[in-house]
Parts: structure tokens; C-alpha cells; sequence
């Protein structure tokens, strides 16, 4: 049990991959309101392509720049035997345009707050001498899905992860769901 609780998590840090510390301090100023989709009726798990959806809803609407393309064909490509499979993957980086901070990663969490994503594990946060927030985590969860939520800096601006698990695929393939 414990070799794949292991193992779920290395598949985790190979999906988001590794971001050196440094600082930002960007605001969010600017941004136009988005409206939330309705929820799918019922209380089964949603799908994939729902989940795909809010997750790019919410980063829109929180001003962050687009998906990375590279990081989001890993999971859409995934082997259908793969943990990765079972996921959907967004990153976003700071770019020439929009800074990306930590108050944008707040914004996100709000945003998936008002899509009824759940927070199941208590934020951590890091902080730096100076106060400010160099990284930032937290668990949400959903009808059948688990969300990992992370704000990392670098030397290059600040980076904004999710990746959200379907926990009845992540079990058929012998793991569990990480959250946060």
C-alpha cells in the first residue's frame, strides 16, 4: 500500500515537474468578471471534459495566462493505462504580459470556490524574510475529483499549477488521489 501511495506521488512531482524559488508581487487589477457555468445536475462524479472546463474557466477568469501547451498534452496524452490518464493538468507561467503572483494563485482558488470545488486539506504557504509568499498549496475536492493547487516563484516570475484526479480512475489503476 504504502509502495503506491509512493508511487502516486512520484507520478505527481513527474507531471508538474520542478520550479526554483524567487519572489513576485504582481497584482490582479483589470480583470473582467466571468460567469460560472451551472453545475451538472445530480451527485455523480463529473466528467473529464466538465472538469477540464472549470479549470480553464477559473484561470480565465482570474486573469491568468493560457495553458502551457507541452504540459497540457502530457495528461491529454497520456497511455489510457497511465495514472496520468486520470487527470487533467494546467499550468500557467508568468509571460511578457501577466505577471503571475500569488494573489492571482488566490484568485484562482476563489474562482474554483464559486465552481463548488471544495477545500479538503488546509492551505500551507511559504514565505521568504521579507513576508513575501514564495509558495502556496492547497487540497480542493469535487463529485469524484481531487485538485492539487500550487503558486511557485522563480527567477522568472511566478507559475501557477493545477491538476485534478479522478479518484474511481486513480483507483482502478492501485493509487489514490493526492491532495494538496
Amino acid at each position: 500500500m504504502r509502495r503506491t501511495k509512493w508511487a502516486a506521488a512520484a507520478m505527481v512531482f513527474i507531471g508538474l515537474g520542478a520550479v526554483s524559488c524567487g519572489t513576485s508581487d504582481a497584482g490582479t487589477s483589470g480583470n473582467a468578471e466571468i460567469r460560472v457555468a451551472p453545475r451538472p445536475e445530480g451527485t455523480g462524479p463529473l466528467t473529464k471534459d466538465f472538469v477540464r472546463t472549470d479549470l480553464e474557466a477559473a484561470v480565465t477568469a482570474a486573469g491568468l495566462p493560457a495553458n502551457a501547451p507541452e504540459y497540457a498534452r502530457g495528461y491529454e496524452r497520456a497511455p489510457a493505462d497511465s495514472q496520468l490518464s486520470c487527470a487533467v493538468g494546467f499550468m500557467g507561467s508568468q509571460d511578457g504580459t501577466v505577471k503571475v503572483d500569488v494573489a492571482r494563485y488566490e484568485a484562482v482558488l476563489r474562482e474554483l470556490g464559486k465552481r463548488d470545488w471544495q477545500q479538503e486539506k488546509k492551505p500551507e504557504r511559504r514565505e521568504d524574510k521579507a513576508g513575501k509568499v514564495f509558495d502556496a498549496k492547497a487540497g480542493l475536492g469535487q463529485r469524484g475529483w481531487r485538485l492539487s493547487a500550487e503558486y511557485r516563484t522563480s527567477e522568472n516570475g511566478g507559475t501557477v499549477r493545477l491538476v485534478a484526479f479522478d479518484d474511481a480512475c486513480m483507483k482502478a489503476h492501485g493509487a489514490q488521489a493526492p491532495v494538496g
